[in-house]
């Protein structure tokens, strides 16, 4: 995830109303007037999820609890950098943190965050995703909880497949129908097909996807490792396992359809993913299911409504694909003074009402089951048409079925910039395939033996 990560748009009214309108179901056993004034600090991101909170949730909390919440939005990588700092030191200063669940077990393991499973009624459990929980847990302990989930999904122009031109230039091309692809090489075939043809007068592209070295390439390339079915580590994590023939096959994969997104690909963010998509310049992109409200906003896209979501393409026809999971959740500082008080504000946020209400501002895709039957959700419109606003959620029910995390250990973090440089290498031509993947794997091992 990256900057610039807050464009959507809503009504203060609108917002209001739907406070006003869920205020009975919000309320929980135990959330009533503080005994004194209290106030909070909260970091958030500051995507959708994070601004829902500062600028309508936490200003309702306060109106019915007196508890003030102080919301700061600071960037991915600082608040990873904050936290490590402040726990450190012990430090009070924060209550509640907003997390990348990878960061779960490093902080988790520390002893540096409060459990929260007492939040939890039997029915919390059996309606949250349990990936979600699971990842925001540690050794059976829940230190985070689930705010949103994004798997990765793919993105297809639907107005594109369904011209009938297109479609006549696609068969007498390859000799197939085009569709939405349902296996890698369907995927890649179409790519390269669509790569740097003409429609509408401008040029497209066979798709795009994070790339830039950091945590963008390797985010995008874990889904291919985990759909041909390799894996970063052994079972206990004592050994890099980026060599198999598995994890040779998906980078190959991965990096062939490199050479078919747009160019400056290599540096390419969260939101050069999204602009790309927005400005109509790509034909497919394996993005978060949650920044598709970015290319249905008439402010800033030119594709609104032309957009359909499918599952990520399996290696083989019938298969099963494994995308990579994204998901950020909510913790209470072990240092917190107001920890009582605390819990019971990141309670309040992921009560029922407020799951639909999040993702109804936009706010990340519902962390319960049930928010997907909420006809809120299900029924809501694009403004001025009949394509449903949230028309990726049946594709999002299938991908939470077989989405993966990324590596679950207090290590995942250095791990991502360690196996970063090489996969840059490989995306760049710089190396082989198999070169790269055995130069992340002894660059692992160090890192493990330290």
């Amino acid at each position: 995830m990256t900057k610039n990560l807050n464009r959507f748009s809503f009504t203060r009214r609108t917002a209001t109303a739907m406070l006003l309108g869920a205020a009975a179901a919000t309320a929980l056993p135990g959330i009533g007037m503080a005994q004194e004034q209290v106030t909070l600090q909260a970091i958030f991101l500051p995507a959708t999820w994070g601004v829902v909170v500062r600028d309508v949730l936490a200003p309702e909390y306060e109106k019915k609890t007196g508890v003030k919440v102080d919301v700061q939005l600071v960037g991915r990588d600082a608040i990873h950098e904050k936290m490590a700092t402040l726990f450190a030191a012990q430090d009070p200063s924060f209550d509640i943190f907003n997390l990348d669940y990878s960061w779960i077990p490093e902080f988790g393991a520390g002893g540096h965050l409060l459990p929260l499973d007492d939040l939890l009624t039997e029915d919390d459990k059996a309606d949250f995703f349990k990936t979600a929980l699971d990842v925001g847990s540690w050794n059976g302990t829940l230190y985070g909880l689930p705010q949103t989930i994004h798997p990765h999904v793919l993105w297809y122009r639907a107005d594109l497949y369904s011209d009938p031109e297109v479609q006549a230039a696609y068969k007498a091309k390859t000799g197939s129908d085009l569709a939405a692809p349902t296996t890698m090489a369907e995927w890649l075939l179409q790519a390269s097909h669509f790569n740097g043809t003409q429609y509408e007068g401008q040029t497209i592209y066979g798709w795009a996807a994070q790339a830039a070295k950091g945590f963008g390439n390797v985010h995008t390339w874990l889904t291919f490792l985990y759909g041909y079915g390799g894996s970063a580590f052994n079972d206990d994590f004592s050994a890099s396992t980026l060599s198999t023939p598995e994890a040779i096959a998906a980078t190959k994969q991965w990096a062939e359809m490199m050479k078919y997104m747009p160019p400056g690909s290599s540096a390419f963010t969260y939101d050069d993913v999204t602009t790309s998509a927005q400005q109509g310049t790509v034909a497919t992109a394996l993005q978060w299911s949650w920044g598709a409200f970015a290319v249905d906003d008439p402010a800033s896209s030119k594709t609104v409504g032309d957009w359909q979501f499918v599952e990520v393409p399996s290696v083989e026809a019938g298969g099963q694909s494994h995308p990579h999971l994204a998901s950020w959740v909510i913790s209470v500082s072990k240092y917190s003074r107001h920890a009582d008080e605390a819990k019971k504000f990141t309670a309040w946020l992921e009560t029922k009402a407020n799951d639909v209400l999040q993702a109804s501002l936009g706010g990340g895709d519902p962390v319960r089951t049930s928010s997907y039957s909420n006809p809120t959700l299900t029924e809501a419109k694009l403004e001025g048409s009949d394509v449903l606003r949230f028309r990726r959620y049946d594709v999002v029910l299938k991908a939470m079925q077989n989405t993966k995390p990324r590596p679950f250990f207090p290590g995942e973090e250095a791990w991502e910039t360690v196996v970063s440089g090489p996969l840059q290498a490989i995306q760049l031509g710089e190396k082989s395939v198999e070169d790269g993947l055995a130069e992340a794997d002894a660059a692992v091992d160090r890192l493990l033996s330290r």
